[in-house]
């Protein structure tokens, strides 16, 4: 796959950590970005600021982590190396599927439709409409896939500061003038920490798994310039990635604060994309709507062809006749015909599949961070991820109500068992067991 960020053999620059920070930025700025705060920003109420903190906490501060992991790795593919080969073809299938064309990009698919085609209002919305416009999305997508270097860098390098400043003006005039009087906690937020309701909500974004595929972007945009010893990959991706947390971390805080004063509009919202559509188009009328719509489609696009891109050249990789160029025309087909369940429904359906492979994600990348200090390497991949695998089962399957009875009963006693992170306190401790018993078997 090309890199995404054209550059010359010389000398790294600020500029240049400018260019690959908005980069990264423009990776991540997909659909869960601009979804998901506003919801939970409308259902936190009073509590948004907490809640956004522990949105930011899963959303933010952990996708960087693993973007700084990866990149020093130089691809995903290295967090599992330590695994049996069956083991991590079946996590990053699972992973790229995820991120891309069964959840991921049908997504973010499906907020360019609600978030900038309806607002339009140039046709009604219908079946018909939502295949036609995720039809020609894709195909647009395909086009960018095949050849992404120069037009993808364009995009990242002029739209993503576009779409800033209409943030920046949106920001501002909810501040200035807010739509509403900040409402009571509803659903979660209501009954449980804020703060815990927002790390939950976090998973959402999928920015973690994400890093994982766009680490290796990042690590082929610094190859370019001769960047390749592992400290000066760290010390680079860092100082540009970090210019990406500050923006993202801005942005969540801003949307939550628009979310939690959107009860003038939210009502009969099933999603963060009708909100934040309705908010933009009662502060700024019919133009407005218009400069958003394509500003969110191009944005979406950045995502849609860098996810994508990096899923069709991992599973490139399986046969020597299924290249880069088949597997993106197999995904551009896959993401049209899965996006047609629409956006409320994939979001309620995502949540089980996130629940399952985002902690398996978490304990690989802080086992590749701890690997050098682990006395048996082996033991303690094995151990740790069986446990977390079964217990993120558990919260996957309790939340679509399949768990039975008889362990859900066992597991209600497991603190954060009620907040969907049941596997946490035993994969820790799992991690901490392997420590001790791996250092008996050496």
């Amino acid at each position: 796959m090309k890199s995404f960020l054209s550059i010359e053999n010389t000398m790294f620059t600020r500029k240049d950590i400018i260019v690959l920070g908005m980069m990264i930025f423009a990776l991540f700025l997909g659909a869960g970005n601009v979804i998901f705060p506003p919801m939970e920003g409308f259902t936190a109420g009073t509590h948004w600021a907490t809640a956004s903190l522990g949105f930011v906490l899963t959303g933010v501060f952990m996708p960087f982590i693993t973007l700084v992991v990866v990149a020093m790795l130089g691809r995903g593919e290295e967090l599992t190396r330590d695994l049996p080969k069956w083991a991590e073809v079946i996590f990053l299938i699972t992973l790229y599927l995820v991120i891309g064309s069964l959840f991921a990009m049908p997504r973010v698919t499906n907020v360019a439709y609600e978030m900038a085609w309806l607002p339009l209002n140039i046709v009604d919305d219908s079946s018909q409409v939502h295949f036609i416009f995720s039809l020609i999305f894709n195909i647009v997508g395909m086009l960018f896939m095949l050849r992404p270097n120069t037009i993808i860098s364009t995009v990242g390098k002029f739209m993503t500061p576009a779409l800033l400043v209409l943030l920046v003006v949106v920001a501002v005039n909810v501040i200035i003038s807010p739509l509403s009087d900040i409402v009571e906690p509803s659903k979660a937020y209501a009954t449980n920490p804020a703060i815990t309701s927002g790390l939950i909500s976090g998973y959402q974004t999928m920015d973690v798994l994400a890093a994982i595929a766009f680490g290796g972007i990042v690590a082929r945009a610094l190859a370019v310039r001769n960047v390749t010893s592992p400290q000066k990959v760290m010390k680079y991706t860092i100082s540009a990635g970090l210019i990406s947390v500050l923006l993202l971390a801005m942005l969540y805080f801003s949307l939550f604060y628009l979310g939690a004063t959107s009860a003038q509009v939210a009502e009969g919202a099933t999603n963060g994309g009708q909100i934040f559509s309705r908010y933009v188009n009662a502060l700024f009328g019919v133009s407005g709507t218009w400069i958003m719509s394509g500003i969110i489609i191009l944005a979406n696009m950045t995502t849609l062809v860098g996810v994508t891109s990096a899923c069709a050249d991992y599973f490139s990789k399986f046969h020597v006749r299924l290249s880069y160029p088949f597997w993106v025309v197999v995904f551009t087909i896959l993401t049209t015909t899965v996006a047609q369940t629409g956006l409320t429904e994939l979001l309620r359906i995502t949540i089980p599949a996130l629940l399952l492979i985002y902690p398996v994600a978490i304990m690989l990348v802080l086992l590749q961070i701890i690997r050098n200090k682990l006395s048996n390497i082996k033991f303690s991949y094995y151990f740790t991820l069986l446990v977390t695998v079964f217990f993120s089962a558990c919260d996957s399957l309790k939340n679509v109500d399949l768990l039975p009875k008889t362990l859900e009963n066992l597991l209600s006693h497991l603190p954060l068992y009620a907040d969907g992170m049941a596997w946490l306190i035993p994969a820790f401790v799992a991690l901490a067991l392997s420590l001790f018993l791996g250092r008996k078997k050496v």
